[in-house]
């Protein structure tokens, strides 16, 4: 027991560290001026409790990379910018030299303050190393994306994998004959375009279905008009139209049998996927 011990103690903050060591990618930012994004590229490696790495900062005339020290403890760093390693500005008053940060485990950012000016740090895990080149490591357009995305509220990539992954879906139900969308299916509705906007290269396919009353042209006529609300409803809150793929089948797949009630109120829905 006492070697249980001395494991648990010395092997769970070597754990956690694991999880911070490597390449984090995102900006130094002014919450009083959202013009103010500077790009930051972090490259540490932690152990036992200390930090050791590199930090690119970059603007319009060029960037500048330091080598950072520092402490990791229950999910806060506290980095110290050493004098500049290699530099393209000689004067990058830009340059934060104490980081105060902290692992948000529900988000999957790194996220904190600085210790000049009134600058607040986000970065989130990525793939990649601190280059020296004078020219900017990405083009700006991800730095536009990534600042829509925190105001659109939307997780870390390795968050966002993680939730696609464990995503279970659900057929919303219609009344008989009817294409109007149920107010209690808005919040899992919102749900889902979340989820598309929060991946750049996923659509989501909805399929309209009827139960088996009436003649088949008429009940594919109201599974498409059960789809197109759904397409209205994505569209009336911020999901582009291209980003959702329009099927229906009428009365061809039924989930359920058409001989009882219950049976034909699971069959008028519609069903959705990821594609």
């Amino acid at each position: 027991m006492k070697y249980l011990f001395l494991y648990l103690l010395f092997w769970t903050p070597f754990c956690w560290g694991q999880k911070m060591t490597g390449f984090w990618q995102g900006m130094l930012f002014s919450p009083n001026d959202e013009t103010v994004l500077i790009p930051v590229y972090l490259d540490i490696f932690v152990t036992n409790g200390f930090i050791d790495g590199k930090i690119r900062i970059e603007n319009k005339e060029g960037a500048s990379v330091y080598p950072v020290i520092g402490k990791y403890d229950n999910d806060e760093l506290q980095l110290i910018t050493m004098k500049a390693m290699w530099y393209y500005l000689p004067e990058f008053s830009l340059s934060p030299y104490i980081y105060t940060l902290k692992y948000n485990a529900q988000n999957g950012y790194l996220e904190g303050s600085t210790d000049q000016q009134d600058y607040r740090f986000i970065a989130y895990q990525s793939i990649g190393e601190v280059s020296m080149s004078k020219t900017a490591y990405l083009p700006k357009d991800w730095l536009l994306r990534f600042s829509q995305e925190l105001k659109d509220g939307i997780s870390a990539p390795q968050i966002r994998k993680q939730e696609l992954l464990n995503f279970t879906f659900q057929p919303i139900y219609f009344d008989c004959d009817q294409a109007l969308i149920r107010t209690e299916y808005q919040s899992y509705l919102k749900e889902l375009i979340r989820m598309v906007k929060s991946h750049s290269d996923l659509r989501i396919e909805i399929t309209g279905h009827t139960d088996a009353d009436g003649s088949d042209a008429y009940n594919l006529a109201l599974s498409k008009k059960r789809s197109e609300a759904l397409l209205s409803f994505f569209a009336a809150n911020g999901l582009p139209k291209d980003r959702v793929v329009l099927a229906y089948k009428g009365e061809k797949e039924p989930a359920d049998q058409n001989k009882t009630d219950a049976g034909k109120q699971r069959n008028r829905r519609v069903d959705f996927r990821f594609i």
